[in-house]
């Protein structure tokens, strides 16, 4: 096992590597004008889980559901999600991606995309290989983790 301080130090530079992704996306307003990181992230996941309650979404960012009410609000208010709620019990709250929020969230990623390349190719190839190579293995790592 990786001592303590190496451990440590890719954990720190995971998270480091992270913010500052999102600190040049938001310093380059690359990220359309109603929506941060969180938010189009918040977009993806509707889209891909195909109407979610609103407490996977809550589950899916570890936040508590009035934490995820806050998240979603603003989402809603511009017209890329719609809140629809079950005929039987007001409590559960489904999430539907509009045209609207479908429209912005492919040019949020894109946005993210094209950032992304100009970052990535700074990197020579055997280096773009090694990340893949290192990403693949954490990936599959923590979906078997369990």
């Amino acid at each position: 096992m990786k001592n303590d301080k190496t451990i440590n130090h890719i954990i720190s530079l995971i998270f480091k590597a992270s913010r500052l992704i999102h600190e040049q996306l938001r310093k380059e307003k690359k990220y359309p004008d109603l929506f941060s990181g969180l938010r189009l992230e918040a977009l993806r996941y509707i889209a891909e889980k195909k109407n979610p309650l609103m407490k996977e979404v809550a589950d899916y960012f570890c936040i508590t559901p009035p934490s995820a009410t806050s998240l979603i609000n603003p989402l809603v208010k511009s017209g890329a999600l719609r809140r629809v709620y079950d005929k039987d019990d007001r409590r559960v709250v489904r999430l539907f991606i509009t045209s609207k929020g479908r429209k912005e969230l492919k040019r949020g990623l894109s946005e993210v995309d094209n950032n992304m390349r100009k970052i990535l190719t700074q990197l020579n190839t055997d280096e773009q290989k090694n990340l893949i190579k290192i990403l693949e293995k954490l990936s599959k790592i923590y979906e078997n983790y369990n």
